[in-house]
């Protein structure tokens, strides 16, 4: 089971939440949906399937970067892995890296912080409770964000931008917003999120039907389409196969298809 911890509000405009699973006995989907995560693996090897249903194993503190499709985590009652999920375009600010260089992959996080990875692990691992998990991880932020930035601004201004709420916004009066080239919009979310604004709308669009599905109300297909700026029905369908290995009815009818758990990451 998965227990989110909410992190220090100043670091709200990073981090989404940091994460606890211990001892799970199934497996868990991890959906698209452009961010990137910190796994701090303290248990057994995890494993780890690409759409493809290929698994590797792998037992190093790991950056997941933005990715296009979803992949499977394989639990035991030996998994205990602490997460952090930042929001999109968040873990440029820890990183200062171009996250394109994260996208779609799977990186020893050893490589990118060197030993500070493993000290951190080591002082997670003595953590006795939740809050302690909590405190350690914010202190270890404040240290290490800085969002600062007039690029930066402009990223969280499109980001906010795409998501979907409301009328919906085309890329070019997005750039025109803030007077800037679609070639360098494209750049920027390269450069600070991992993918290009177009796709970040795509995937914004499919969290938004898995938010209306999970407030299990009468479910009216056309009517959540037209809501999450779908061109119509069966481009949400195809869309949401895409990226998450299911049909939204099959979705809406069993979360827990194929035994699997579904989450963000």
């Amino acid at each position: 089971m998965i227990t989110r911890i909410v992190p220090h509000p100043c670091l709200s405009k990073t981090i989404d939440y940091y994460w606890i699973e211990k001892n799970g006995v199934s497996s868990i989907k991890i959906l698209p949906d452009g961010t990137t995560s910190i796994l701090f693996n303290i248990g057994s090897p995890i494993s780890i399937s690409d759409n493809q249903g290929e698994y590797a194993e792998l037992s190093d503190n790991l950056i997941v970067g933005a990715h296009k499709k979803y992949y499977s985590l394989k639990e035991t009652t030996e998994t205990h892995i602490i997460g952090i999920k930042f929001k999109q375009g968040g873990a440029y600010h820890l990183f200062k890296s171009p996250m394109m260089e994260f996208t779609d992959k799977i990186i020893n996080l050893h490589d990118v912080l060197n030993g500070e990875s493993e000290r951190l692990r080591e002082l997670l691992i003595q953590s006795k409770s939740e809050n302690e998990i909590r405190i350690l991880l914010n202190q270890y932020f404040f240290k290490k964000v800085e969002i600062k930035s007039k690029s930066s601004r402009i990223v969280d201004f499109a980001i906010a931008s795409v998501k979907v709420n409301g009328s919906p916004t085309s890329i070019k009066h997005l750039c025109e917003s803030v007077n800037i080239s679609n070639k360098h919009l494209i750049w920027l979310f390269n450069q600070k999120v991992g993918l290009p604004p177009k796709l970040i709308h795509r995937l914004n669009k499919f969290t938004k039907v898995i938010d209306l599905l999970q407030e299990k109300k009468p479910i009216v297909w056309p009517e959540i389409a037209y809501e999450c700026h779908y061109y119509d029905q069966a481009h949400l369908i195809n869309d949401f196969k895409g990226f998450s290995g299911l049909s939204p009815k099959n979705y809406y009818e069993n979360e827990n298809a194929n035994g699997l758990r579904v989450v963000f990451g």
